[in-house]
């Protein structure tokens, strides 16, 4: 390579002024976005006047010399910025994809659709007429005037999801039906304005408008969407299932998002259209995989928030000319798009609504909802200035339009939202929405099971199969050989699930961890515990694990990989106080697991489960978190198998010494007792099992809980418990083991 070749690295000085205008940047953003926030108003209105404050009108007016030195340095150094800006502009859309609900739009169906095309419809159409009205001086190419015209529309058809949801979250109605109604035509107006937005970008850059242009782009957004949507939407969910089986860190899932907004956003700023677009549509699809959680997309979220995202609100206020406003003509200018934004806005929502058989006051409260632009009209703005599309005075018009809108959606929608009464309906909905973002079952995503084939891990797979199905929730089966010893060491531990993972993926059975051909044992292995899965259910990913120090420590390790439920057969080993409950494998699992974990005990069967569906489940509850999860396992298996639940709860009666004359009055633990049971009935019922209920008092609990098991011919006993070391060796509680040692049918024992 000769010395022309190389490029020369930036230079000290120019790097300590990238280094400075960030910490300045995003210093005053914060500043004045948390000093908004406490106002109640939109954080991003205090981070787009970050860059009023430090740009040409108002530090430039105050201190021009600093204002020089900071930020007219030269062209390159400011691209330098640019570049941030538009990371910053990526992630913000992928946030904004994330936060698309399909599931909501798709619930909302007809009236989210009609909402939402009369927040587009009449939008673009007044702006359309606006953008054919307005002077030359305000077109950047006025020979382009239908180009503008179409952006202007795509402009005032827009709404700000993140303001909407941040007014919504405050007033505590995000899920009532109107938050839910204002989210999901928001989500679709949205959608369809980052269509027409890339459309309209991609017309721009052709320098031309004809129908040819206008189809060819067209078509590129439409094959996008529908490769994205078809075969996209499927690589996506392969690809984070395949990293978070490889990795299962949540660095690892965060770093693909990323790759895959930037490849997807290189893919449509190729094809013409806009990188936002590709952000944006990743950001949908991964939403919609079920192991990007919400921690994951909160972490995210909250990264762009509070970092790059404010250095593109405040990179845009430096490009506002805020003096400019102030001309009488760019005054009257602004005042007219204004009034024709908020005029389309609440005119189309107003207009439908009682076709969409809403009231007045909900038709007012979507309006002023939908009617406020925030980082989205900011960031238009910003792609039609870098598109030759706005002059620098039409783009000041229309981010002062972001800016007063999104002021007066929180006024407008605190006024209207308490005239809207709440339904019996939508408070059960509510309700029953809220169980299930605190549910245990609700948020399984995958499932452990170690298997050796005995009638334990059986049974434990005919317990699971009704859990899994209808539900996505993926179960692995692992085998644990005794051969083929791994390393323990961390980076060839990330070589080793890195090289799992790309066999898992590109097959769906793994043969084996160190060579080509499994044991015909194993195969028969996993193909009993298949076959007690039943029908029905997803197949399960097949894992061979070569045992390291014990076969404990490999559960162990594989644990690690981001299951939500590790569940382990136990025939038992202990059937006196004095002897382990469980084996040393079981008994170090369920201590050392960070996950939830459920133990199938046995002991008093040794052979494989029946065929036949179970038909009567007996459920002890003494009302703790772990007696609450373990309900919500034993509904979802009765559901699937239209079984019959008996919800248990047993009075202690206090010994003979500590009876008092005439005997003990327990009706106050009774009473508490039935509250417990009808609590865990009231959620049976709810998820569709079959329930009864029972109280009754008995001087030893467990030994009542055993006895009722056997009279009542009950097919398993579900318990929660919680798990503590005693003396090196997991305790779950003298009545628990006590049950586990002696209940005639098999014990599920979880401890969450």
């Amino acid at each position: 390579m000769t010395s022309a070749e190389i490029i020369e690295p930036l230079g000290h000085h120019e790097l300590l002024l990238v280094i400075v205008q960030f910490t300045v940047l995003l210093f005053v953003a914060r500043a004045l976005g948390e000093t908004f926030r406490a106002l109640g108003q939109p954080a991003v209105v205090g981070e787009l006047l970050a860059g009023v404050v430090l740009g040409p009108s108002i530090l430039g007016l105050v201190a021009p010399g600093i204002y020089e030195s900071l930020f007219l340095v030269s062209e390159a150094q400011f691209h330098l910025l640019e570049v941030i800006s538009w990371l910053g502009l990526i992630m913000l859309l992928i946030v904004t994809g994330l936060e698309t609900d399909i599931d909501l739009i798709v619930s909302k169906g007809r009236t989210a659709l009609i909402l939402s095309l009369g927040g587009i419809i009449v939008p673009f159409a007044t702006g359309f007429a606006l953008g054919w009205v307005l002077p030359s001086a305000f077109i950047a190419a006025p020979e382009e005037r239908i180009v503008f015209s179409l952006f202007l529309a795509t402009a005032m058809s827009i709404s700000a999801i993140p303001v909407i949801a941040k007014v919504l979250i405050e007033l505590d109605v995000v899920r009532r039906d109107i938050g839910q109604l204002i989210l999901a035509a928001g989500m679709v107006d949205d959608t369809i304005g980052w269509i027409l937005l890339a459309t309209v970008a991609g017309l721009a850059r052709t320098g031309v408008f004809d129908v040819g242009s206008a189809v060819t782009t067209v078509l590129s957004v439409i094959a996008f969407l529908g490769i994205a949507f078809t075969i996209g939407r499927r690589l996506t969910f392969e690809l984070v299932r395949w990293v978070d089986n490889a990795f299962g860190s949540d660095v690892a899932l965060l770093s693909t998002l990323m790759l895959l907004a930037l490849a997807a956003g290189a893919v449509t700023q190729y094809m013409g259209l806009e990188a936002i677009l590709g952000a944006f549509v990743v950001g949908v699809l991964v939403s919609q995989v079920k192991r990007f959680d919400y921690d994951l997309r909160h972490t995210f979220e909250t990264i762009t928030l509070s970092i790059f995202a404010p250095i593109f609100f405040a990179i845009a206020g430096l490009r506002m000319d805020v003096a400019g406003l102030f001309d009488p003509t760019v005054f009257t200018v602004g005042l007219v798009v204004l009034a024709v934004a908020c005029f389309g806005k609440f005119a189309g929502i107003m207009g439908v609504a009682p076709i969409a058989g809403l009231s007045r006051w909900e038709g007012i409260t979507i309006g002023g909802g939908m009617n406020a632009r925030g980082a989205m009209e900011i960031i238009v703005a910003t792609i039609g200035l870098g598109a030759g599309i706005l002059t620098v005075e039409m783009y000041s018009i229309i981010v002062a339009i972001a800016i007063v809108t999104s002021l007066m959606a929180p006024a407008i929608m605190r006024w209207s939202i308490p005239k809207i009464e709440m339904s019996p309906d939508e408070r059960e909905r509510i309700d029953r929405e809220a169980y299930r973002q605190e549910s245990f079952v609700e948020n399984l995503t995958r499932v452990l099971l170690p298997t050796r084939g005995g009638a334990d891990t059986q049974y434990a797979a005919r317990l699971l199969g009704p859990l899994l199905r209808d539900r996505e929730i993926e179960l692995d089966v692992l085998c644990v050989s005794e051969s083929g010893a791994e390393s323990g060491n961390d980076v060839a531990g990330a070589a080793t699930r890195l090289r799992r993972g790309l066999v898992s993926w590109l097959r769906p059975t793994v043969r084996s961890s160190n060579t080509a051909v499994v044991a015909d044992e194993t195969e028969r292995i996993f193909d009993l515990v298949e076959a007690n899965l039943g029908e029905g259910t997803r197949q399960p990913r097949r894992l061979t694990r070569a045992r390291t120090d014990s076969v404990a420590e490999t559960i162990l390790e594989e644990s690690t990989a981001g299951y939500d439920l590790v569940v382990l057969g136990e025939a038992g080993t202990g059937r006196t106080p004095d002897e382990p409950l469980f084996s040393d494998t079981v008994d170090r699992v369920i201590q050392e697991t960070t996950s939830p974990a459920m133990v199938v005990s046995t002991q008093s069967v040794q052979t494989a489960p029946p065929d036949e569906p179970l038909e009567r489940i007996l459920l002890p509850t003494v009302g703790t978190v772990s007696s609450r999860y373990a309900s919500e396992l034993a509904f979802a298996i009765a559901a699937s198998e239209n079984a019959l639940v008996e919800i248990l709860h047993v009075v202690a009666e206090p010994q003979a010494d500590e009876q008092f004359a005439g005997g003990p009055d327990l009706s106050r633990q009774v009473g508490i007792g039935e509250q417990i049971v009808e609590r865990e009935a009231a959620l049976g019922r709810q998820l569709g099992a079959s329930v009864l209920t029972t109280v009754t008092t008995a001087a030893s609990p467990e030994a009542e809980i055993v006895e009722r098991a056997a009279r009542t011919d009950a097919d398993v006993i579900v318990m929660g418990s919680d798990v503590r070391a005693i003396s090196r060796r997991a305790f779950l509680g003298h009545r628990v083991e006590h049950v586990v040692r002696n209940a005639p049918c098999p014990v599920a024992v979880l401890s969450a």
